[in-house]
């Protein structure tokens, strides 16, 4: 898959044939699957204007931070909030209350070793999924349920929120509870009656990923939400899911997973909105069967890979009407959570997480809905905007897979072009094909991705760039450049963003990159 399709001495009329599916390929993407999207993009040629110093100064300077409970508590709660403020300026601590699913395993090499205290991995250690106190009186309109920790695990006497909410207050500093769903057999063993409530797919079987048009999901995740807030005097909370939609599952897939979820319940949502379910079944079923024979190389189609998926979206249009009821149904839950947070405490900032693909590649979910759309049941959105590691995700994660099932016509140098041209990304500051692999995108691509967010949010909710750095890429390091960290910061603040949130864990982060954090804000905000 790693070899370049393009082949030395292909003759005009197969070139001519490339343009045109790359025209037709821009079509689509920017109008027929992305309407409305091209609006909230800012075009390549706007170059990035001067900090208006004077009125960023106005803004209160928030400066949030991920990290995992484990962190917090082999560091020192009193060690962590005095580093991460004295080096990042930090005044807001975003820190898992549940852990469902990664950061378990990381290598030892990707551990920053210089926060202070010796380094401690999660190899070999047995630790706690929920870091908080369950009340099982907020669950009743669920079967679903958080299953406790197991006898000696370790922190298992532990109280996070409790223990961590007096010494943050002391120094000015805000908590903020942030989960980060998951799927798979993690999830399924820290769930009890986790079955209850999974997809089915396109032949009817059922998967180890939770609907969110089913009922017990969605009230569960409001008791979660309910049981932090009433137990923990918590002043946010961030939620988020790092899934693709259907069709794009079924065309960049992660993995062989059929496309999901043809639910009693998602079922019922079809038809209450004039979708036929079966028709979109059946569509989704055969957008699946062909992408999975491109994929597994077989003969492709005489008339093309682009042009049997066209026939297919043609043929099948309940796919892009079953496509956006699966993003209304994660709507629904971010909204039933939101309204319960705020019937008790109104004062809480509530908000999203919205991960690396539907942030900068992903733009399906780009076009189904604005930000402005979010903000009535949206405090703030934190958006990814990881600039170093973007370069090896586009390579492998987004060009690749895209050339496995429907563009496989065009040369990896073309769908690149492609890409920067749909997103808006200046092709003259981001990396050529080769340099994608060793090198990150550059910090025009921080300021433009948060410009485009904060258009696209019309000012009716807070955007929050998540500033990404010494984020791995598989088992290399990426080690960051403190003074692109610094510049990112500056960035974000240009294209108008309301606060940043250092990412993407506070373990992985190096001293040197921290303190160029809280150099750029100190110098931005005089504080």
């Amino acid at each position: 898959m790693k070899k370049d399709a393009d082949k030395a001495g292909q003759d005009a009329r197969t070139l001519g044939r490339r343009d045109f599916i790359r025209g037709v390929a821009a079509v689509v993407a920017a109008a027929e699957v992305g309407q409305g999207a091209a609006g909230a993009q800012t075009g390549p040629k706007t170059p990035p204007q001067p900090l208006n110093r004077a009125e960023v100064k106005a803004k209160a300077p928030f400066v949030g931070i991920q990290m995992s409970p484990k962190s917090m508590l082999d560091e020192g709660i009193e060690h962590v909030l005095d580093f991460i403020k004295d080096t990042a300026a930090v005044n807001a601590v975003f820190c898992s209350s549940h852990s469902f699913g990664g950061g378990g395993g990381r290598p030892r090499s990707w551990i920053a070793t210089d926060h202070g205290v010796p380094p401690r991995t999660s190899e070999n250690r047995r630790l706690p999924s929920i870091w908080v106190k369950q009340h099982d009186e907020y669950f009743k309109n669920t079967v679903l349920r958080h299953r406790p920790n197991d006898k000696g695990v370790e922190y298992a006497d532990r109280d996070l929120f409790a223990e961590m909410i007096e010494p943050a207050r002391k120094r000015g500093m805000k908590v903020y509870a942030r989960i980060l769903e998951a799927y798979g057999k993690g999830p399924a063993q820290r769930i009890l009656n986790y079955e209850k409530g999974v997809t089915i797919d396109v032949f009817g079987r059922p998967t180890l990923i939770h609907c969110w048009n089913n009922p017990d999901v969605r009230e569960f995740w409001v008791a979660t939400a309910e049981d932090l807030f009433r137990t923990y005097d918590l002043d946010g909370f961030q939620w988020g899911a790092e899934r693709m939609g259907p069709l794009m599952n079924v065309l960049m897939p992660w993995n062989e997973f059929p496309p999901t979820c043809f639910c009693e319940h998602c079922r019922a949502r079809g038809k209450a909105r004039g979708v036929d379910p079966e028709r979109a079944r059946q569509g989704f079923e055969k957008l699946y069967v062909f992408a999975q024979s491109m994929i597994a190389g077989k003969p492709k189609p005489a008339e093309g890979q682009f042009t049997m998926f066209m026939r297919i979206l043609i043929q099948y249009p309940e796919i892009l009407s079953w496509e956006y009821l699966y993003r209304q149904g994660r709507e629904s839950v971010l909204k039933a959570m939101y309204e319960k947070i705020k019937s008790f405490k109104p004062q809480a900032e509530v908000g999203w997480h919205v991960d690396h693909q539907p942030s900068s590649w992903d733009i399906v979910y780009r076009a189904e809905m604005s930000y402005e759309e979010m903000a009535p049941y949206s405090d703030f959105i934190k958006f990814i905007a990881y600039h170093d590691v973007l370069g090896p995700r586009i390579r492998w994660w987004y060009l690749e897979r895209l050339r496995s099932t429907v563009l496989g016509e065009l040369p990896l140098e073309h769908s690149l072009a492609l890409y920067y041209d749909i997103f808006g990304y200046d092709p003259k500051m981001e990396p050529k094909l080769e340099e994608l692999d060793k090198k990150g995108f550059s910090l025009d691509y921080v300021y433009r991705e948060t410009k485009r967010s904060v258009a696209s949010a019309a000012g009716k909710t807070k955007i929050y760039p998540g500033i990404g750095f010494d984020v791995p890429w598989e088992q290399n390091h990426l080690p960051a450049d403190p003074e692109k960290v610094y510049e990112a910061v500056i960035k974000a603040y240009e294209a108008g963003a309301d606060g940043i949130v250092v990412s993407r864990e506070y373990e992985e982060m190096r001293l040197a990159n921290l303190q160029a954090v809280g150099r750029a804000v100190r110098e931005i905000f005089k504080v």
